[in-house]
């Protein structure tokens, strides 16, 4: 190291004021910023500081708008040491005159390193001086810093310091950009005082999208400021000038162009990694690249522990895609293409499917999303393939069947058998025309739809289920929807026998691969042993049906409310009320998410609500279900057990009606004048004392009221005189 740089006595003697700029060196140097004063404090980086007082050595490494310099400044204000601040700039590019800075910032701020008492020295900006300058400089303090001293260093880019060995010796703090960038609360602090509300959801959109970049919260409140923040519902986009120009300033334009092309086109990508990169730019040592890019003044971090992968700012990595589509148009197809097939042999079809959409490959988007739609119907994941299909242009669907298909399968999953019929149509276009292209569970999966639908009634459903079963595979999924809606079709025309044992290879069959579907076979299992009076099997298959949803996240699927039916109806024998209620109640929310054009699993379902509705004494709600049954099921009129059912449940009907009608003939004028105060909340004593009675006298009519009326409670005892016409 130059002598110049080495600090001693030479402090205790006055350093000459060089001129820069033509401006006292204190003047521009050695003043401390002042924008900690007006900014939010960094209470928990402010605490942490002061709880590591007696290390050595502070580094504050991240890219430009993070706040280092304002949590430095509040550092210093916060601190009851004397401090030198010097900002580095270019006059600071040699040993010597780096030396000579830091003596007279020491001497400026009236602090010998000789004396007893403990100081801080904050270097600022350091990154604009060269690695080997600054790391010279660095060890020269430390060398000779006084106990509980401390060196704050401040830079865009990671110094040349053996940090490693600090680290292990405990001899530096270190905060990066994910220590420096703001809390939710903080953030909400500074839209505040930059004038924005923080509370509406288009303010905690901004704070969701900066990340925590304070620099970005800035110039988000500035745009929300332009935009009349409270007329949007939107966000700003990294494309937008105000955040173009900053990051183009403060960020790109310190890039050499091999840097600034590898971000660009990377910027396809929302995480990185050396093989991918290398495969998507086509390219080496991409992770070399990253390595390096990590280290300088740019807003990408490691998401794991072995930096094998990264991730870029939102923002800026928007700002980048819209550089990329200006400056190579026709290379970004080409980019998601790679990035397809890449994804696509290390399994994650997430992000392959992404990346095939993004490329315009529809038959290669196609082929995927069909290849894998059991899974993701399976995992309760449908919404997701609703949201990735609502991306691809219409007509897209014409041409590939197998994108059809998938829509089709995915509106069957959410209960809209009629959308399904439609996209079944457009597939037909492509299979007619390459008949020889189309393979067998293709063309099963039309047929499914169909047999779902039953247009043809029960026997037609069991015919297309048939036919889609000899189609497809040993091995495939899509079996145990074919076994399901054999059985269900056997069953829906009273052949018992035949419905279990398609039913229970249904539930074999999607145990492990159609979760959804096996689910339902152990619902139709609970059925057919409701018809055979066996109960403690129809429990049990209630029970492990929806086990199976409950385990799979399928609670939500519109297809799991025959489900929720035979559980409400197996909680019901079994006196469970309040939860025959609550399922009941579930079942009739997924049943209003679905279209009639199924109408036997809409029939089907509500004869088994009406069921519960019944017993649990809301007659009205079970004749409208019992209503809307029938209005179904004359659309299968083959279905043979729906006629067996809707007798059964009118008689029971009639029976309540009897058992009413006569305990009416039976109720004394008392026991009716007690009857009118069960449905309002007044207690037995209260009711006493507006009909001038003992509340003896008012309980011995009730519990007359209780047995005429066949009810066991007050709430029961209403529902059954409200059936019988005697309340309103």
């Amino acid at each position: 190291m130059a002598a110049a740089t080495t600090l001693g006595a030479d402090l205790l003697m006055p350093v000459p004021a060089r001129l820069r700029f033509g401006i006292d060196l204190p003047d521009l140097k050695l003043r401390t910023p002042r924008e900690g004063r007006r900014c939010v404090r960094r209470a928990a980086l402010l605490g942490r500081l002061d709880q590591e007082r007696d290390c050595p050595l502070i580094l504050l490494r991240a890219p430009a708008g993070y706040g280092k310099t304002t949590l430095l400044t509040q550092w210093v204000l916060e601190n009851e040491r004397p401090c030198a601040w010097l900002t580095l700039d270019d006059a600071d590019a040699d040993a010597g005159a780096l030396g000579d800075s830091i003596a007279h910032a020491l001497t400026a701020a009236g602090i010998t390193p000789a004396g007893r008492g403990s100081f801080a020295l904050i270097l600022d900006d350091a990154h604009v001086v060269g690695s080997a300058v600054l790391r010279d400089a660095v060890l020269d303090v430390l060398s000779w810093l006084p106990e509980h001293s401390q060196l704050a260093i401040s830079s865009r880019c990671e110094p040349a310091l053996a940090l490693g060995r600090m680290r292990a010796r405990a001899e530096v703090i270190e905060l990066g950009a994910e220590d420096l960038a703001m809390s939710p609360v903080e953030a909400a602090e500074a839209l505040r005082q930059a004038g924005v509300d923080p509370v509406p959801t288009p303010a905690q959109i901004l704070v969701h999208r900066a990340e925590g970049w304070p620099a970005a919260l800035t110039l988000a409140a500035a745009w929300a400021r332009r935009a009349r923040l409270s007329e949007r519902v939107d966000a700003p986009a990294g494309d937008d000038h105000l955040f173009a120009e900053y990051f183009g300033a403060e960020i790109l334009a310190s890039l050499p162009p091999d840097m600034l092309r590898f971000l660009s086109q990377s910027s396809v990508l929302d995480r990185l990694s050396g093989p991918l990169c290398d495969e998507v730019l086509g390219r080496g040592g991409s992770a070399i690249m990253l390595a390096r890019l990590a280290r300088r003044n740019v807003p990408l971090s490691p998401v794991d522990s072995r930096h094998d992968w990264y991730r870029l700012n939102g923002l800026f990595r928007e700002m980048l895609q819209t550089h990329l589509r200006r400056s190579e148009p026709e290379i970004a197809p080409v980019l998601h293409r790679r990035a397809a097939a890449w994804y696509g042999r290390a399994g994650d079809v997430e992000h392959a499917l992404d990346h095939a959409a993004s490329a315009g490959d529809l038959d290669g988007s196609g082929d995927l999303l069909w290849q894998n739609l059991r899974g993701f119907l399976a995992a309760g994941r449908n919404e997701m393939v609703q949201q990735w299909l609502g991306g691809v242009v219409i007509d897209g669907f014409t041409g590939s069947p197998q994108l059809a298909l998938a829509a089709a399968h995915s509106h069957l999953a959410r209960g809209r058998v009629a959308v399904a019929e439609q996209w079944v149509r457009c597939a037909a276009v492509r299979l007619v025309e390459w008949p020889g292209h189309i393979t067998g569970p293709e063309r099963a999966a039309a047929l499914i739809v169909d047999a779902w639908a039953a247009r043809a009634g029960a026997a037609g459903m069991g015919q297309c289920a048939a036919q889609a079963y000899e189609l497809l595979p040993d091995d495939s999924a899509w079996q145990a929807s074919c076994c399901l809606l054999r059985g269900t079709a056997a069953l829906l025309t009273g052949n018992e026998p035949e419905a279990e044992r398609w039913l229970q290879e249904g539930a074999a069959r999607g145990a492990v691969l159609a979760p959804d579907t096996a689910s339902l076979c152990l619902a139709q299992l609970a059925v057919v042993a409701t018809e055979r009076t066996e109960m403690d099997l129809a429990s049990d298959f209630a029970q492990r049906a929806w086990i199976v949803i409950e385990h799979h996240g399928l609670c939500s699927a519109p297809a799991s409310a025959l489900v929720f039916a035979v559980c409400a109806e197996a909680a019901m024998r079994e006196g469970r009320v309040d939860e025959a209620k609550a399922q009941t109640a579930r079942c009739l929310t997924l049943l209003g998410q679905m279209d009639d054009s199924m109408a036997w699993f809409g029939a089907e379902a509500r004869i088994l609500l009406a069921r519960v509705s019944l017993a649990l004494g809301h007659v009205a709600s079970a004749r409208e279900l019992l209503a809307d049954a029938s209005r179904l099921s004359r659309r299968v009129p083959d279905v043979v057990i729906f006629a067996r059912w809707f007798t059964a449940a009118w008689g029971q009907f009639d029976e309540r009606a009897e058992t009413a009608l006569a305990g009416v003939a039976l109720l004394t004028t008392a026991e009716l004048r007690v009857l009118r105060f069960l449905p309002t909340h007044y207690s037995f004593q209260e009711i006493a004392q507006r009909l001038h009675v003992s509340s003896n006298t008012v309980k011995t009519h009730v519990h007359a009221v209780y047995r005429k009326l066949d009810a066991s409670s007050r709430s029961e005892a209403v529902a059954h005189a409200t059936g019988a016409g005697l309340l309103g």
